[in-house]
């Protein structure tokens, strides 16, 4: 059941999942447009393909592994933490990645929850209650993605292809930095948890 339920859920377009999170999370549990709102929705976009490649990664340790770690003394728990995770661990990480991936570019279920425009933040005030806060997560806020998109559809900036263009090239280089770090970052903790 849980795995028709994950598939079901990785049919859903964006905009669909954009209003299950308007719905939920900003009427329902009352979060208003606000970060939170947004990452939570977005935790449900992602989640089938994040579920997904976690268990294709476990599903590829072959039972050797299991039954040698077994047979050494370890526990079932024992052999999962020390044999079986650090050995799916790069699996795990490139899913991960794929999965933020996305988040980056996504603009249709932001639009929904997290709201289209940010307040001016105040980096001097760090009270996280304050709408003005960099630490507020109720505050509503507005992405590259939903930022491009704004510019293109309004069509009341003089210049709006060019900032169009530059917001562009700044969401290209941020998720290849992202993902230049996020793999350099994986291979150091494979390296420690495997020790090689």
């Amino acid at each position: 059941m849980i795995r028709t339920s994950i598939e079901i859920l990785s049919s859903l377009p964006s905009v669909v999942v954009g209003l299950f999170g308007f719905l939920v999370f900003v009427l329902q549990f009352k979060f208003g447009f606000s970060i939170l709102s947004g990452a939570l929705a977005l935790t449900v976009f992602n989640l089938p393909l994040l579920t997904r490649n976690v268990e294709d990664s476990l599903r590829q340790i072959h039972f050797t592994q299991r039954e040698a770690g077994l047979a050494l003394g370890l526990s079932r728990w024992e052999t999962v933490v020390h044999v079986v995770i650090p050995e799916a661990l790069p699996g795990i990480i490139t899913g991960t990645i794929l999965g933020a991936g996305r988040v980056f570019g996504e603009a249709a279920a932001l639009i929904y929850t997290a709201g289209q425009s940010a307040p001016a933040l105040d980096f001097t005030n760090w009270n996280p209650m304050n709408i003005a806060s960099p630490l507020n997560p109720f505050r509503p806020a507005e992405t590259l993605a939903v930022h491009i998109w704004k510019i293109n559809s309004e069509g009341i900036q003089p210049d709006a292809a060019a900032v169009s263009a530059g917001a562009s090239a700044v969401l290209i280089i941020a998720v290849l930095l992202f993902n230049l770090l996020a793999r350099y970052a994986g291979n150091k903790l494979y390296k420690k948890m495997t020790a090689s």
